[in-house]
């Protein structure tokens, strides 16, 4: 982690989303029934929605966090990919509710003008989830989760959701009624958008998807100033959850003993880690020449 705070804060992340996601739940009811707003109903369900996803993503964390045993050798990295799948698919669901109710809302003759309750409720919302989508996103990216990332841009989409309602009650105040669903239906396009990409992502990591080849020319440069070696036949690497697992084979003297070996393999393996700045599983083939 680039800072310390990130180690306290990566801890703190789960419980203040999952807090978080109650408050707006229990507000956003609240607001929608008595200020008469279907888009805060909407945007309700929406939190609710993100309240099951945080408990998703907190399990998958815990999940990839295990250490490798003898059944799975090679740990449980893969389990945020599958998290950040359900989270995305929770959305999907989620951003057709938005456009069905969005074109009914705006098919029907008689609608009701909510009152400024709601407003306010929504403009408390977007702030509430702005500063929890910065702090997860911040707190992903540090530790390079794949499931905290796809939770952060959830809380992204409840702005944009709750945005789309404050914009559709002032519209409904001045008179311009359709503007509260065609909102609506632009966030939902927008959410399904992003779901579609970032399943696409998670899918290509489950196949294990090469990291960027900045990651693989930066470990092959780490591994060809060692002056033990004779050179380095190929780097090949896979995401792993929040880890990269490097595939590395090195031509080593024909000379060179067990332990001399076992000596490289150690030093390639911290300057590996050391080049790229992050956690990563190392595994090493030594080629005699």
């Amino acid at each position: 982690m680039k800072y310390k705070a990130c180690e306290k804060c990566a801890d703190s992340v789960g419980t203040i989303n999952v807090v978080g996601n109650i408050l707006m739940v229990l507000l956003k009811a609240y607001l929608g029934v008595v200020g008469m707003s279907k888009g805060m109903i909407a945007d309700a369900i929406h939190s609710c929605a993100d309240l099951l996803a945080t408990i998703v993503m907190i399990i998958g964390m815990r999940i990839s966090a295990r250490a490798p045993n003898d059944r799975y050798p090679y740990g449980y990295g893969k389990a945020e990919y599958v998290v950040a799948i359900i989270i995305y698919f929770f959305l999907v669901i989620i951003a057709f509710y938005i456009l069905y109710d969005g074109v009914v809302a705006i098919m029907q003759k008689h609608q009701i003008v909510p009152c400024f309750a709601a407003f306010w409720g929504g403009i408390f919302a977007i702030a509430i989830n702005e500063l929890m989508f910065r702090q997860s996103l911040c707190v992903g990216t540090q530790i390079n989760s794949p499931s905290m990332i796809a939770k952060a841009w959830e809380s992204r989409s409840d702005v944009y959701a709750s945005i789309a309602v404050v914009i559709g009650i002032l519209g409904a105040k001045i008179g311009f009624h359709w503007m509260d669903p065609l909102a609506a239906i632009v966030v939902g396009l927008i959410i399904l958008r992003m779901c579609i990409e970032q399943i696409h992502a998670a899918f290509q990591s489950l196949l294990d998807r090469s990291p960027d080849a900045e990651v693989l020319q930066e470990a092959s440069k780490a591994l060809s100033r060692m002056e033990s070696i004779e050179g380095v036949k190929s780097v090949q690497a896979r995401e792993v959850g929040n880890k990269i697992e490097f595939q590395v084979e090195l031509n080593v003297p024909g000379h060179m003993s067990v332990i001399e070996g076992e000596s490289i393999k150690k030093e390639a393996k911290r300057a590996i880690i050391r080049q790229i700045g992050k956690e990563a599983i190392v595994r090493i083939r030594l080629h005699a020449v």
